[in-house]
């Protein structure tokens, strides 16, 4: 029994350390975790996914190069993106099903699979299997662009619905840094960037090193640190640190203790614990086209039609929280192929 409340007061200290951590991140904007590697900032990162994952009107989208979340996170649906899933459009392509082209640099195709995913979905981890940094950073940028071209047309058309989304990065080095992808991609993602907050658009990203991080990006942040290198906190967390009573501790801090430097506390993450186990997410097959005799049958066997469907009422919805709006502006909307 006192085990049980042992259980029970831990759990509730760990929820009251880590929900301000929450709000403080859909007010300001975004996130940024810092640590060596093996000191727990995946397992931190998937505490704050399932955290984000309770709150109302908000979803997760996970990008991950390395099958870890799709077999340890809880249930959720896991889309698996191919290394031929992103190509360089050197010369004309097929524009038939893609997701995002953009000036003819890259394409991702299997745009209606990922278009139908990210429409039935709340949540979702997209696996890559892409080889190539800039590739892989092209294809989270067509991600987010397509969430961004969603949230801007709510706000410009003035439409009530409103609803959070958060992108979670782990390695967002390869990401968000100008000297590993082209400086065209990075600017790109960095233009979405400083706008997204304005859009209920939020990142939460990983990285071992402060200084791989392009210094637009991690100053736009807040920071959760952890114990570091030492090649780091010389160069760059000791002065930043300058004023904290951590600034020491920090190279001493347990695994899955980080330093919250936007209020100079200390917050201690538990051990994720699953519910439940990820799926892999399959399109939903295509019906067969009908024969000539199939097609007499269905002519001759035609019922009636019915009164038009008032306006008020509703269709169904692929999840909680979609509406026909979205289907609407989409349909508007056509700077994007498959939009």
């Amino acid at each position: 029994m006192e085990k049980e409340n042992h259980s029970t007061a831990t759990k509730q200290q760990n929820d009251d350390e880590i929900k301000p951590l929450i709000e403080d991140v859909l007010s300001f904007g975004d996130l940024l975790l810092i640590a060596n590697k093996g000191l727990g900032k995946t397992n931190t990162l998937m505490v704050l996914a399932e955290k984000f994952r309770k709150l109302p009107n908000t979803r997760v989208i996970i990008f991950e190069d390395f099958p870890k979340w799709c077999n340890e996170f809880s249930s959720i649906p896991f889309f698996i993106v191919h290394d031929h899933d992103v190509l360089e459009t050197n010369h004309t392509v097929n524009m038939e099903d893609y997701f995002l082209l953009h000036e003819r640099d890259y394409a991702v195709t299997r745009g209606s699979e990922i278009k139908e995913a990210l429409e039935t979905n709340k949540d979702l981890i997209f696996v890559s299997e892409i080889t190539d940094i800039e590739r892989q950073t092209f294809f989270i940028y067509s991600v987010v662009q397509y969430f961004y071209r969603k949230h801007y047309l709510r706000a410009y058309k003035n439409y009530s619905k409103h609803e959070r989304v958060i992108f979670i990065i782990e390695e967002s080095q390869n990401v968000f840094d100008s000297s590993t992808i082209s400086k065209k991609i990075f600017n790109r993602l960095r233009k979405i960037f400083s706008v997204a907050r304005n859009l209920d658009l939020h990142f939460v990203l990983a990285s071992q090193r402060l200084q791989d991080l392009n210094t637009k990006i991690r100053g736009r942040t807040r920071l959760l640190i952890g114990q570091v290198s030492i090649d780091d906190y010389e160069l760059k967390i000791r002065r930043l640190l300058r004023h904290s009573q951590y600034r020491q501790a920090i190279l001493n801090l347990e695994v899955g203790q980080f330093l919250s430097v936007a209020t100079d506390t200390l917050v201690k993450f538990p051990k994720f614990e699953a519910n439940g186990k990820p799926t892999e997410w399959q399109p939903q097959p295509k019906p067969k086209p009908k024969g000539i005799l199939a097609k007499f049958k269905g002519w001759f066997s035609k019922k009636p039609k019915q009164k038009p469907v008032s306006e008020t009422s509703e269709r169904p919805q692929p999840y909680e929280g979609e509406t026909d709006e979205d289907d609407i502006m989409l349909e508007e909307e056509d700077e994007f192929p498959i939009w």
